[in-house]
């Protein structure tokens, strides 16, 4: 956690600072990050960086846990309209298109996961958070119709939603569809998800 000092800043110069890391974030992982480069997209002296955290290792979780956060209180904004999992899954499309198509989000992701691979200590209280985020949207959910009910089976049900998605949006970017298009797709294979493929008898 970055220490107080950091915290007595105005609120523009730690966005500065944060900004200036997530420009560096965003290109390399971890491993290739460098605070030079943070200071001085940031404008500010080497000294300054270690009285506001303990290495580039503290910034870094920072930031991510900071990113994440902000998607979990998306997800509990958009879990707060509705209790039906499937209109919860369309009413949120529209956040998880953009930050799907984002370019330089997406490499922050798939920096981050490179970065925390290595760290198991994290992983194992990632993997924690992020399954108690899942649970704590799937217990605003009526699941009353569906078939599952224990929470191994509820959380691949949710990840399951969430890989379409990812699929479908990742595809439209490959065939450079509108989202219109993703969306109307999206919505046909949700409804085989919930109504299967077989005619009605």
């Amino acid at each position: 956690m970055p220490k107080d000092t950091f915290y007595n800043l105005d609120e523009g110069k730690r966005n500065k600072i944060i900004d200036a890391a997530m420009e560096e974030f965003q290109e390399n992982p971890l491993r290739k990050s460098r605070v030079s480069n943070i200071i001085k997209a940031a404008s500010i002296p080497r000294g300054s960086f270690y009285q506001y955290f303990e290495d580039l290792d503290d910034l870094y979780y920072y930031v991510i846990d900071e990113s994440f956060e902000t998607i979990y209180r998306a997800g509990a904004r958009f879990s707060d309209v509705t209790d039906d999992l499937f209109e919860f899954s369309i009413i949120s499309f529209e956040y998880d298109y953009k930050g799907f198509i984002d370019d330089k989000r997406h490499q922050f992701m798939m920096n981050v996961f490179k970065s925390i691979s290595t760290n198991e200590e994290y992983i194992v209280n990632f993997n924690k958070l992020r399954r108690d985020y899942i649970m704590g949207i799937l217990n605003k959910m009526d699941l009353s119709g569906i078939r599952f009910t224990e929470e191994k089976d509820l959380i691949k049900m949710y990840r399951m939603i969430q890989e379409l998605k990812r699929s479908v949006i990742h595809k439209s970017i490959v065939h450079n569809s509108s989202k219109e298009v993703v969306f109307e797709e999206f919505r046909w294979f949700l409804d085989i998800i919930k109504n299967g493929l077989m005619k009605e008898e």
